[in-house]
């Protein structure tokens, strides 16, 4: 993203700011493809004679989950069942599907198998470190409408809508249930360790992210500030009850 290219076509600008996301399946993959745009980035600058600086906004390892903590997880996730979903927002889902031009199958009514290890692949958030630290599991609990975009309007469109309540109380309910047998039985626990010293290898877990660097506190501060107010009129002040 260029965030600063100047305002005048024809006219090099005094500054410019150009914005990289850099993405690969491993740690050192990121590092390596990291590396190679700084490198783009200083020719770059020697072929213009401009002084380079260069900031980390943030640096994360790739997601990774445990399979013994995938498998309580499952089993809860199988005991607490998927939503008892009405025709009302089986109709809702259908049609943001259509909307969204995806197949409008609806809600899902049944929980999908567990499918096994799976190739490492280049999601990044800040849970990514800790999984690497150690054994981390995730469920993907029914609260939006299948197949449609994430990161796209329809994404967002079913988070206030009981689709959201019930399948955010099946969550917790999984989690929860994933929590006390993990309490309660040392095997699991145990088999949790085990995998995790299998599925990591040899792979030493360092931060990503340079010593010393502070968060960007101040990011797209303006932009959200703007937003706030016109926002506040849509806010659910109702405190929500959950079945």
């Amino acid at each position: 993203v260029i965030k600063d290219g100047g305002d005048q076509p024809n006219t090099i600008p005094a500054k410019a700011t150009v914005w990289w996301t850099f993405r690969a399946p491993t740690a050192e993959g990121a590092r390596k493809v990291f590396e190679q745009g700084r490198k783009i980035a200083e020719g770059a600058a020697l072929m213009t004679n401009t002084e380079l600086d260069v900031e980390v906004m943030s640096a994360v390892w790739p997601v990774r989950t445990n399979q013994g903590l995938a498998e309580v997880i499952q089993d809860n996730l199988e005991l607490v069942g998927v939503p008892d979903w009405t025709a009302n927002e089986q109709n809702f889902a259908r049609k943001l599907q259509e909307a969204a031009e995806v197949t409008p199958e609806g809600l899902r009514t049944e929980i999908k198998p567990l499918l096994g290890p799976t190739e490492q692949r280049a999601p990044s958030n800040d849970c990514g470190d800790v999984s690497w630290k150690v054994p981390m599991g995730r469920v993907g609990f029914p609260s939006n409408v299948p197949n449609v975009p994430f990161h796209h309007w329809a994404g967002g469109a079913a988070l206030a809508t009981t689709i959201a309540h019930k399948g955010s109380v099946a969550g917790a309910k999984t989690l929860a249930g994933a929590v006390v047998d993990l309490l309660s039985d040392p095997a699991l626990v145990k088999r949790a360790k085990e995998t995790f010293s299998e599925e990591i290898g040899e792979v030493v877990y360092t931060p990503l992210i340079p010593e010393g660097q502070k968060p960007p506190v101040d990011l797209n501060r303006e932009m959200m500030e703007s937003f706030r107010k016109p926002m506040s009129a849509h806010y659910v002040t109702e405190k929500p009850r959950f079945n």
